[in-house]
């Protein structure tokens, strides 16, 4: 469905049109309950990933590593979650480096923790930046792109000029930004009866959502398997520093 076709199934769902129910409200309206359907779906999808069909690039961004820096700030991205990252290596080979958190560094330091600048073969999260440890080497630096990031974005959203956007989420879902936009007016406007008819509409839609993004990976079987944690130490200085955003390509 289009902007276009959204607003004109809200006004069909509530006898409205544009004047008694703006285009900007309906826009603002579509647009939050496009966060509730991205909020629901991210934490169905699974091992397939969701990227608003919108976008025309990859959720990857990439940036230069820079010798003994650790900080990576990845405010340039507008993103919702990190799901992988890797760092180059010295023959231009890309390696995944593991998530760790400060909390399971409980034996030292921090500013102890793998302080000799190497091969990164960790990295931690905190606030707006990503922590390598240990923090490149000058061996890494000269290397385009030594730090790769996959991240999950934000979706695109409609202005009231949209027209003919569409929501970047599964088809058969589009008719949740409409029906949630008529309920924001309905409650709005103490409509009971519109309420009543609505929020069943939309508690069937999310339930068949979630039951679908959460079976797209149909084409893989479940395995488990063990995975060692080895939160080594090292000798040296450690050194924080500020690195240009990312840039996704």
């Amino acid at each position: 469905m289009t902007f276009n076709q959204l607003v004109s199934d809200v006004d069909f769902l509530l006898n409205t049109d544009s004047t008694s129910y703006s285009l900007t409200n309906k826009a603002d309206n579509c647009n939050r309950h496009l966060d509730n359907a991205v909020s629901l779906i991210l934490q169905a999808d699974g091992r397939w990933q969701w990227d608003d069909t919108n976008n025309t690039d990859l959720p990857i961004g990439t940036t230069t590593l820079v010798d003994s820096q650790q900080d990576y700030g990845i405010t340039g991205q507008t993103f919702l979650s990190i799901s992988r990252v890797e760092v180059m290596d010295s023959s231009g080979n890309y390696r995944v480096v593991d998530p760790i958190d400060q909390h399971d560094v409980t034996s030292q330091a921090l500013t102890e923790f793998q302080k000799t600048a190497g091969m990164p073969r960790y990295y931690d999260k905190i606030g707006d930046s990503i922590f390598l440890y240990p923090k490149p080497s000058s061996s890494l630096v000269t290397l385009t792109a030594g730090l790769k990031v996959y991240f999950q974005r934000i979706p695109t959203y409609f202005t009231a000029a949209s027209t003919t956007a569409v929501p970047g989420i599964n088809p058969l879902f589009h008719r949740y930004l409409s029906i949630g936009a008529a309920l924001d007016y309905a409650i709005a406007n103490q409509m009971n009866g519109k309420i009543n008819t609505l929020t069943p509409m939309m508690e069937k839609i999310e339930e068949s959502m979630i039951t679908s993004y959460s079976a797209r990976s149909k084409d893989e079987s479940v395995r488990i398997r063990p995975h060692r944690e080895d939160y080594g130490q090292a000798s040296g200085d450690m050194g924080i520093a500020r690195q240009s955003d990312l840039t996704a390509f």
